[in-house]
């Protein structure tokens, strides 16, 4: 009996299914809606409210976030275990933060037209539901939980076929990956109007955990004996095949490691440099300052 596969039935479909088959992703449509809105915001602000560097930053995960949902690499996700864990990362580890320092929420809201802003936006803002989720899951602790429960959740082999094998399990995956990621990264990076409470120095042991759990997970699937997900039914591409699919969760596993664990690794870096910095600020302006010599007899 054939397997329903996530976007079709795979044994139907040719190997290289990146030329022929895409099915458009409702995420894609989210992250497009974010910069639509980001560059008509911009143009409408006299003084410009992002400085160069943030603009690009911003520029550059927003383009991360939809390449990452398009062909080649979405339809090469559901064939390639490692395609997969590169889709993940393009997104949840560098184009969400990289969108967030463009502060997008500020810029954002001026780019709404006004019966957007008057009748979805504040209406939505105001309301008990995201105020519940605000205080929940947003603040910095539980939104440490809520990213990395996502991360281990959809990596359980149950759980992964789920979202390889149907179409809207594989949809609230994605949409649970961006989630979780906007809502970590937020209390990490500070994006304008957002403040974090959280203190620099548990910025840098949240992304500790981070790697943590990044490396546990990465050294089961690189040194696994067995293909742990339901990869078997699904054709591999021709320039793949004679790799087979246990090298590919190998690889997989290593992507998420070392590429993975630099990512963290630069993260936890910049933020240990912005401590530094405050706090050699702070001790400049807490020294006293020298008594005027000028004019005194020695």
């Amino acid at each position: 009996m054939s397997i329903a596969l996530a976007h079709g039935l795979y044994d139907r479909l040719p190997r290289d299914l990146f030329i022929v088959k895409w099915d458009f992703d409702p995420t894609l449509f989210f992250f497009a809606l974010m910069l639509i809105f980001y560059i008509r915001g911009y143009r409408r602000f006299r003084k410009k409210p992002v400085k160069p560097w943030q603009l690009v930053c911003f520029g550059t995960g927003i383009t991360l976030c939809i390449a990452g949902l398009m062909p080649p690499i979405d339809p090469l996700s559901d064939q390639l275990f490692w395609m997969h864990m590169i889709q993940h990362m393009i997104i949840a580890n560098l184009g969400v933060p990289l969108l967030l320092f463009g502060i997008p929420y500020f810029v954002i809201l001026r780019g709404l037209p006004n019966w957007v802003r008057r009748g979805i936006y504040f209406p939505l803002l105001r309301s008990q539901v995201l105020k519940f989720l605000n205080n929940t899951i947003g603040r910095p602790l539980p939104s440490l939980i809520f990213f990395e429960g996502s991360f281990w959740f959809w990596h359980l082999p149950r759980f992964y076929n789920l979202a390889l094998l149907n179409d809207y399990y594989h949809l609230l995956e994605h949409a649970n990956f961006a989630l979780a990621a906007m809502l970590l990264w937020r209390n990490i990076i500070d994006p304008h109007p957002m403040r974090s409470h959280l203190p620099l120095p548990a910025r840098m042991l949240f992304l500790v955990a981070i790697e943590a759990s990044n490396i546990i997970l990465s050294a089961i699937l690189t040194f696994s004996d067995k293909v742990l997900y339901a990869y078997e039914g699904i054709p591999l591409p021709s320039w793949w095949e004679s790799w087979g699919h246990l090298q590919d969760q190998r690889l997989g596993g290593l992507i998420m490691w070392v590429p993975g664990g630099f990512i963290n690794l630069i993260a936890l870096t910049a933020v240990f440099f912005v401590w530094a910095h405050r706090e050699e600020k702070k001790d400049l302006r807490e020294q006293p300052s020298m008594p005027d010599l000028e004019g005194v007899p020695g």
